[in-house]
């Protein structure tokens, strides 16, 4: 395997013993020369897969425990770039100012940010269904989102030949568990004593979803599948909405100044009003689009396009708003 890039994601390309790995999105980047860290944040599982003593993680956190491990690991394979796409899932996209800030005091270089279905970091912005049970440890779960999942995974068989991608034993013991509670957007924290209670902090101060100045360039690949429907009718349309105030913000008074009084305006105008449709696409599938042979393979080909398609978007605003 060569290594040009590092990607990242959170949650997205674990793999269980015995099964096939064209059937994960890691296989597929890797054939186009691509290096893959996939991380998780903490997880409650039965049996237990790592340490139950993390159910007041953050979001800060998270992203900063991301960036780090991710420049480990780096040095640790001598790495000769420094520059990483971050690709997050589901819950992933409200981490992404985190890990960018992290990542820069770290002396990385987070090039883009892929959206796989992920929900920015706005509070309660897609509402959980009732069932919330705190563990415990201290975790929280959902046990109604379970057969949602396993319903979507189902469907992602379905489409990639009939046959069990991840056998749905195998799927609640090692891929699904209990969550810190503050990760999800609820405006809740554990209190360490068995209960969950109003987080004095907004999700929105702890995810930084605002802060423009500080997230990477944005993408997104949006799933078409009515089982989940929410990112599929609104993901296009969140990340381009913050992706736009992200532009702006590099553009800057400098690059308005450059282009005032000239053609350059209009051009200017016309790129970034042409962000939404050519930095996201949609795919085939649900929430878990990404798996199965034929699905995987395809998104890692959407992610080399999208990689492709920024470095071309800005390259063009480079050459708009730079003097001449």
């Amino acid at each position: 395997m060569r290594h040009r890039r590092a990607s990242f994601g959170a949650s997205v390309l674990w793999r269980h013993e015995n099964c096939d790995p064209e059937d994960f999105l890691a296989f597929w980047l890797n054939s186009h020369g691509y290096g893959v860290l996939s991380l998780s944040y903490p997880l409650e599982t039965e049996p237990e897969i790592m340490p139950l003593s993390f159910a007041a993680f953050r979001i800060g956190d998270w992203g900063r425990q991301a960036a780090e491990t991710a420049k480990k690991i780096m040095e640790t394979h001598d790495l000769l770039t420094r520059s990483v796409v971050l690709v997050s899932w589901s819950m992933g996209g409200r981490m992404v100012v985190p890990f960018n800030i992290s990542a820069k005091e770290l002396g990385l270089n987070v090039e883009q940010f892929i959206s796989f279905a992920a929900t920015p970091g706005f509070s309660s912005i897609r509402p959980l269904p009732p069932g919330i049970v705190c563990s415990p440890a201290g975790y929280f779960h959902v046990p109604p989102h379970i057969d949602v999942f396993c319903k979507q995974l189902d469907e992602m068989s379905e489409l990639n030949g009939g046959r069990d991608i991840i056998p749905r034993n195998i799927y609640l013991r090692e891929y699904i568990g209990g969550t810190p509670i503050n990760l999800i957007g609820l405006n809740l924290k554990y209190d360490g004593k068995g209960a969950f209670v109003q987080d004095a902090t907004s999700h929105e101060t702890d995810t930084r979803v605002l802060d423009v100045s500080n997230f990477p360039l944005i993408s997104a690949i949006y799933p078409t599948s009515i089982l989940d429907a929410s990112h599929a009718l609104a993901d296009k349309a969140s990340w381009a909405f913050l992706n736009t105030y992200t532009l702006e913000t590099m553009i800057g008074r400098q690059g308005l100044v450059n282009v005032q009084g000239t053609e350059k305006w209009q051009q200017l105008l016309e790129l970034v009003h042409s962000a939404p449709e050519r930095l996201s696409v949609s795919t085939v599938g649900n929430h878990f689009f990404f798996l199965g042979r034929d699905s995987a393979k395809g998104s890692a080909e959407k992610v080399v396009m999208l990689i492709k398609e920024m470095k071309t978007f800005y390259d063009e605003l480079l050459e708009i708003v730079s003097k001449h």
